[in-house]
């Protein structure tokens, strides 16, 4: 038997196993299993190209069944716009590599911020820079970070607020969202809140394609780890690190033996999403602050009082938090999670 035959049977065999005691032996696969691995193999998604120029801001409002759409360079008509509101707050929100607005993550992200309708909602759509080789998407998002930036810009000269500015990023777009937040305060804007789910770990820990997100980026920043040390980062990056259920994988709820690089490998990756989507929408995931996750498990730091993990993160936060959550949505658990 050739060696690729025989890593295909022994993925197989690794993935026939029983997973969490509930469930039934059964190949952990799905018509959409090699999803993201397909989406590699193309240099930009259909209808899109490959350029600057054609990053999209998308604004999502309660008023319209579909987004509004500003190409970068021209994203100071947004102002304009009778449903953006410069009293109100405003997030944006960066995907991760080789995905695409209407995946679920997305989907996920948008529900919640129009369901609370406290901010103007705005998406980076730079998926037409996203596909093709990873380490390709890597050495190019400073140059994205930097038109990013630009249209951030212009909007924070015609009167958009910057105390109420929050960045958030998942996966390769935390790290597109520092640099951005670096971007706008060598013009003398710093960002008050940056917030990274899960930051993207190949190439970056150490950083050996580009720099990481870091605590220098904003005047807070927050992380949320779900699968460290394997998509994601396996350190502190910021501020206040959280580390739900330990932050690595497998999360609960998550197969225990997957087929690498599958959308059911990226279970633990994508949990962060849903862990701050929820939160968004009013989730209690309460934390505490401790040495490490088996003395929080212990009990040996319940004299720290208990924080949010998530969108009531506040600004005075510094260290490594740890809580525990559900295997299924509802993920919060309030202060049983913190206990």
């Amino acid at each position: 038997m050739n060696r690729s035959l025989s890593v295909v049977v022994f993925l197989i065999a690794i993935a026939t196993l029983t997973c969490e005691g509930q469930r039934s032996p059964a190949l952990p696969l799905s018509k959409n299993s090699f999803r993201q691995i397909l989406r590699t193999k193309h240099a930009v998604p259909p209808g899109r190209v490959p350029r600057l120029s054609d990053i999209i801001i998308r604004h999502y409002s309660k008023n319209s069944t579909t987004p509004k759409s500003y190409r970068i360079r021209s994203i100071s008509r947004i102002l304009d716009d009778p449903d953006f509101d410069l009293r109100k707050p405003t997030v944006l929100y960066g995907h991760g590599y080789v995905e695409l607005i209407t995946d679920k993550n997305m989907v996920k992200i948008v529900k919640a911020y129009l369901q609370r309708d406290e901010q103007n909602l705005l998406i980076l759509d730079w998926s037409n820079m996203a596909f093709g080789s990873y380490i390709a998407v890597v050495l190019g998002l400073k140059a994205i970070a930097a038109e990013v930036s630009k249209g951030v810009h212009a909007l924070l000269l015609r009167g958009l607020s910057l105390e109420g500015l929050h960045l958030v990023g998942h996966s390769l777009g935390a790290h597109l969202m520092a640099y951005t937040a670096r971007n706008l305060a060598a013009k003398g804007f710093q960002v008050p809140r940056l917030t990274g789910l899960d930051p993207a770990y190949p190439g970056f820990y150490p950083a050996l394609l580009s720099d990481p997100m870091s605590s220098s980026d904003a005047g807070f920043v927050d992380a949320v780890h779900t699968d460290g040390g394997g998509f994601g980062a396996p350190d502190r990056t910021a501020h206040a690190d959280f580390w739900p259920n330990e932050g690595r994988a497998k999360q609960p709820g998550c197969l225990s033996a997957t087929v690498p690089l599958t959308t059911e490998d990226f279970c633990s990756h994508w949990r962060s999403v849903s862990f701050w989507a929820e939160s968004v929408r009013g989730g209690e995931f309460l934390a505490r602050r401790c040495y490490d996750y088996d003395a929080f498990l212990r009990g040996r730091c319940t004299d720290e009082p208990v924080v949010y993990m998530g969108a009531r993160a506040t600004h005075d936060l510094r260290g490594n938090f740890y809580l525990r959550t559900a295997a299924s949505e509802p993920f919060a658990l309030g202060e049983r999670g913190a206990a």
